[in-house]
């Protein structure tokens, strides 16, 4: 399962560029640089803050770590066969990073990283207290811990600007239940994969 969630951990960092690149057209209006300045931060916290002078490295090197410690060699993880539903998971979310701002920040912020204060915890503690992972190759859970509840909350802000029609809340409730749909997806493939038969 740690090798399938390398499709989308491993390139978290264009994941996150694109909510960027998803700001204005060919001519921003300030509007669209102070909201683009907002996602810089994101930017940033996924490539690695040690390339600003800050001291945490890349998500997907966090990432890497974690599958070393748990017995899964990098090479391995980048020669992973990765299931359909992941690549439909991991493909659907791009595509909303790609759509619009609005689409990425619902599809992505708000769906996915404001649980993830949560969902990092507890397998965090899972993976120490059963399978004896040492702390420092649980990097990867606690950074998240920390930023995924501030980049939803930056999320909300950003969105209080943005989804004030009800055409522009309906796309994004739309790209909120695209995102949890395709998590379910993979989630299932994976269920069925790898332990089973898909959950009814």
């Amino acid at each position: 399962m740690i090798r399938q969630q390398g499709c989308f951990f491993l390139d978290t960092l264009r994941h996150a560029a694109w909510k960027i690149i998803s700001v204005g057209g060919s001519m921003p209006t300030f509007e669209d640089l102070e909201r683009q300045r907002a996602l810089i931060p994101l930017v940033v916290e996924e490539g690695g803050e040690d390339t600003i002078g800050g001291k945490t490295t890349a998500h997907a090197y966090l990432f890497l770590r974690l599958a070393e410690a748990l017995g899964i060699p990098r090479a391995e993880v980048f020669a992973t066969e990765y299931l359909p539903t992941t690549i439909i998971e991991k493909n659907e979310l791009f595509l909303l990073q790609r759509s619009s701002v609005l689409e990425a920040l619902c599809g992505g912020n708000i769906a996915t990283e404001s649980i993830n204060p949560l969902h990092m915890k507890q397998m965090a503690e899972a993976m120490e207290k059963h399978y004896g992972v040492a702390r420092d190759a649980l990097d990867f859970y606690y950074v998240h811990m920390e930023v995924e509840g501030d980049h939803a909350e930056r999320a909300v802000r950003l969105l209080e600007r943005l989804a004030v029609t009800d055409e522009e809340q309906a796309r994004g409730r739309l790209a909120l239940r695209r995102a949890i749909t395709v998590r379910r997806i993979c989630a299932e493939g994976m269920l069925e994969a790898f332990g089973g038969a898909a959950a009814s």
